[in-house]
This record gives C-alpha cells, structure tokens and sequence, in this order.
C-alpha cells in the first residue's frame, strides 16, 4: 500500500513498476490522469486525517509505504496524519511500515559527515514537523509496528520541485542575477538524488526479509562528482537549450558564502556538509541512477511542458 499515491513521490513509486506484489494506491483523491492498463494497481480515495479512513482499505500482512505530507498544513495536523496512519496499521496487523521523511532534519548539526546517528537540531518549521513525524512513528514500533524510517536529500526528477525553480530563473531570469548565484553557489553541494534511487530504496526496504526494526536509511548520492552547483547548473542550461556562459565564474570564499548562510536564517551553513548513505548501501542497495542523468531527465521534462503550454496556447488562439 502506498499512501500519498497522487503526489510526486508516489506516482514515481506506482509508474516504477519495480513492486514485487500489487499495489494498493491511496490518495486524498483519486487522480482522473491515472494509468487504468496497471492491472495489478487498485486506487482507493482517502483523507488519512480521519482515524477510520483506512479501516477497509488495510488488511493484515500488508506492507505500507508512507510519502504523504501535507504541504499547507502545520506540526498538528501532519502529527495527525501519522498518527491515524500508525494506529491503523497497528490495528490491522500490518508487515510493515516505511516512512519517508528527509534528510534535512539534521538541521543545524555543525556536523560534515552526516549519518543515521548524527543528533538532530532541526531549526526551520519543515524541519521540526519532519522529526517530529520521525518521533510519532518509531513510538508506532514500541507498540510492536515493524517500522523503518527512509531519509532522502533533496529528489530530482519529472514532476518534482527541486531543480524547478532554477530552471525558470535560467530561462526566465535576470542574467546578472543568475551569474551572480553561479558565483556565490559554485562547486556547493547540491545534495540531489535521483527519484528513481529514492524509489528503488524505498521498495528495497519494504520488502527486506528480516525485521526493520525502527532503523534509519539515509538516501543520497552526494558521492556522486557531478553533485555540485557548477556541473548540476551546466548540465540544465544544456538540457533546456540554452547556450553556455561566456563570462567567467569567480567563486565567492567558502568562509564568504557560510556567514550569509547565517545571516538568511539557514539550518545547513558548512559548505561542505556530506550526506552518508552507506548504511543503506551495506543491505546491498545501490544508486540507479546518476545525478547527471537525472537532472538531464528533469531539464527535458521542462522543455516538454513548455512545449505543452505553448501548442496550448496556439490551439487556443486557434480557436
């Protein structure tokens, strides 16, 4: 069962096709551009903000795959959400369940290395809300839910948000502005990861054969060479058929870019912060897919929605 089924993460997860068994999909409504030749896909309407909701839909055994967030919504009614999730499961005897949080609720950790066991100091409103859900579950595996917790950086991939605004202002935007930010962000961690990786870990961990056991799994490529502002930025102009940059980029110091990073309130502030996945890699999951490529599959599916509004337009027009 994946809930949240409607949302980015969880039509990647539906469209991957990688689900050793069917598919429960549950969203707050059933979307109309859903694929009907999935067979073995059964979509059930949902608010996970009632306690009953899922009372028919779950039956025991199941495992459940939770990317439901609600973005609008504060620490109560997300703590809500998860909470009804969690009872449910509890109720229903269910296998299993994985849910996804993010990596980010380290916060300000002035740690560089970040694992599953760096403490957390989440400082922004999404990064208390995401460890506080992080909390609400695991007290799920003390009631005896078998549970684990999936931390990725920052997904990439079509539909997705990251990346979404720097493409606009690269299409869009001023180009003072955008040499500016090349100057600033230069070779600055991007902490991207693929949205097929994201998925493939989530499937891996679901169906692991031994217990979960309220553990942790960070998802990253941040070894990745190409993980960085300089290439992440290249790569996009490229993707979206823009010409390269002639004026040389002059990088702003590393000591330079972390006192602004204070200054505008941010949570990560060491430019050279490293997101570790090697935990998760040790239960012989891996990466499938680079950061290149990724972006590249991102920068296309922005041509082909431009494309789409602008035949749009003219069919409009046309009319």
């Amino acid at each position: 069962m994946i809930l949240g089924a409607g949302g980015f993460l969880g039509r990647h997860l539906i469209g991957s096709g990688k689900s050793p068994v069917p598919v429960k999909a549950v969203a707050r409504s059933v979307p109309p551009d859903r694929d009907l030749t999935k067979a073995d896909v059964v979509w059930f309407a949902a608010n996970l903000l009632s306690p009953t909701s899922l009372e028919d839909i779950l039956e025991p055994g199941d495992v459940v795959i939770n990317v439901a967030f609600l973005y609008g919504a504060g620490q109560s009614e997300n703590g809500r959400l998860v909470d009804n999730v969690t009872a449910a499961c509890l109720r229903a005897s269910v296998a299993r369940l994985v849910h996804c949080s993010t990596a980010v609720v380290v916060g300000a950790t002035k740690v560089a290395r970040v694992t599953e066991e760096t403490s957390c100091e989440p400082l922004t409103k999404y990064e208390r809300i995401k460890w506080d859900l992080e909390r609400r579950v695991l007290s799920a595996q003390i009631s005896g839910l078998d549970v684990a917790i999936v931390r990725p950086t920052a997904i990439v991939g079509p539909g997705g948000h990251n990346l979404r605004k720097l493409a606009h202002s690269l299409l869009n935007g001023n180009r003072t502005a955008n040499y500016l930010r090349a100057c600033l962000f230069h070779k600055r961690p991007m902490h991207l990861v693929a949205v097929s990786t994201v998925v493939a870990a989530l499937l891996h961990i679901a169906f692991m054969p031994r217990p979960a056991g309220g553990n942790i799994y960070i998802v990253s490529s941040d070894d990745d060479p190409s993980n960085n502002f300089k290439t992440v930025e290249t790569i996009l102009m490229n993707s979206l058929g823009l010409t390269p940059r002639r004026v040389p980029v002059i990088p702003v110091p590393k000591p330079a870019f972390a006192v602004l990073l204070r200054l505008l309130g941010r949570s990560e502030t060491a430019p050279d912060r490293n997101y570790d996945a090697a935990k998760l890699r040790a239960t012989n999951c891996q990466p499938v897919d680079s950061v290149e490529r990724a972006v590249r599959e991102f920068g296309r599916s922005i041509t082909d929605e431009i494309f789409a509004v602008r035949n749009g337009n003219r069919k409009l027009r046309s009319l």
